[in-house]
């Protein structure tokens, strides 16, 4: 019987029973799957051969059978191998544990799976030392996935220049009452992107607004992925303390 095979980044694994491993994956076309792999750990050549498919990053080409909630692993592997180290490593990391966190299984996100392999080559491509670029690719992975997930911001003319507004996840930016935390109207309103990096294909941030922009992401966030730290940004700050 011929296999529907489907582009996919292994998100997560963990063990399961003697041999087996349960897998989060990110597909092109079904959004995150849970599934079984069987025979993937262990010293035998096909668990050897299994686990060395399925590694973080790398672009595969997968497929499931089962109608539950929890797919069995058919087949899986690798269209293209993918090679991440330092800062550019930990920033993957914590791309893969935030789609993770935010995801629901069998919710497909077309757009979003785009997003993502693209960030991978581009963090594959950064230059060390260039933490602007970094940053960028964080920040825009990130927003991307709150307009995807139906919590998209706006940045536009209806924010006026002097007024002080608060994040309210739900609702995007409300005035803020007086000697709350806030952001200004002028300050939010420059983060909208006046052009795009032509190789990149990166939005152009200072260094400033992506400072801005980390704080109000991480307001926005917090629906999707509740408070709990995640264990990636930990790692990242470890590193670069």
């Amino acid at each position: 019987m011929e296999q529907d095979f489907e582009p996919a980044f292994l998100l997560h694994h963990r063990p399961f029973r003697d041999s087996s491993l349960i897998i989060e994956l990110f597909t092109q076309y079904q959004g995150r799957l849970g599934a079984v792999a069987r025979s993937a750990r262990g010293t035998s050549a096909k668990a050897r051969e299994r686990a060395s498919v399925l590694q973080p990053f790398q672009l595969l080409d997968i497929s499931c059978t089962g109608r539950g909630d929890l797919k069995t692993l058919a087949s899986a592997e690798v269209r293209e191998r993918r090679s991440l180290k330092g800062d550019a490593l930990y920033a993957a990391l914590y791309l893969n544990e935030l789609s993770l966190r935010a995801l629901h299984r069998c919710d497909p996100h077309p757009r979003l799976w785009q997003s993502y392999a693209q960030s991978l080559s581009q963090l594959e491509q950064w230059s060390s030392g260039d933490r602007g670029t970094l940053e960028t690719i964080l920040r825009f992975y990130e927003l991307t996935l709150l307009e995807q997930l139906g919590y998209g911001l706006s940045f536009g003319p209806e924010l006026e220049h002097d007024t002080a507004y608060q994040l309210d996840p739900e609702g995007g930016f409300k005035v803020a009452p007086p000697s709350a935390p806030h952001f200004l109207g002028r300050e939010l309103r420059e983060l909208s992107p006046a052009g795009v990096d032509e190789y990149s294909g990166l939005p152009q941030w200072r260094a400033e607004q992506l400072r801005l922009l980390k704080s109000v992401c991480r307001q926005a966030l917090v629906p999707l992925i509740g408070r709990e730290p995640l264990k990636s940004r930990e790692l990242f700050r470890g590193r670069n303390q």
